[in-house]
């Protein structure tokens, strides 16, 4: 009170103040707070998909829709396309494996998706038997936020559940 009295401040506009000031508080925080997942973030609760190649991890991915029709769909000499995406690469790329690949430096491989849910149980295993990567690239994700986008195709053989 004497504080306030010396920079002849009344306690109404301290109070005033203080009111102004715990509302624009409140405007930038309940924003973030709502928000679930930024496209750029490390980390999530969503579904997804991890990836295996010769027991190195290359991290997450989204879900490959219907993966078990997919599977099904292949004929005895066709083969199906399937393709792998994600935002924010902070886990190992995929471009040298993909590029050593497609410039036909190695042979068919055989690439494990781990399906895992929200909290990170896995619930399904899938493996691509004799796969060929087709296509990769890399490009800037949301430029409001930041980020990089990647996608790989693979040209599939067989896809076994496990």
């Amino acid at each position: 009170m004497r504080l306030l009295r010396q920079f002849n401040l009344d306690t109404s506009s301290s109070r005033k103040v203080r009111i102004a000031n715990l509302l624009l508080l409140a405007m930038l925080l309940v924003p973030i707070a709502a928000t679930q997942r930024l496209p750029a973030s490390f980390s999530g609760k969503a579904s997804r998909m991890v990836v295996e190649i010769e027991g190195v991890n290359y991290g997450a991915f989204s879900p490959v829709a219907d993966i078990d029709g997919l599977g099904a769909s292949i004929g005895s000499s066709e083969h199906a396309r399937v393709e792998l995406s994600r935002d924010f690469v902070t886990d190992p790329s995929l471009y040298l494996w993909a590029n050593s690949l497609m410039r036909g430096n190695t042979g068919l491989k055989d690439v494990t998706l781990i399906s895992e849910n929200a909290e990170g149980v896995e619930v399904a295993r899938h493996t691509l038997r004799m796969s060929q990567p087709v296509a990769w690239t890399v490009e800037a994700g949301n430029p409001e936020v930041g980020g990089l986008h990647e996608k790989v195709i693979f040209a599939v053989q067989k896809i076994e559940r496990r």
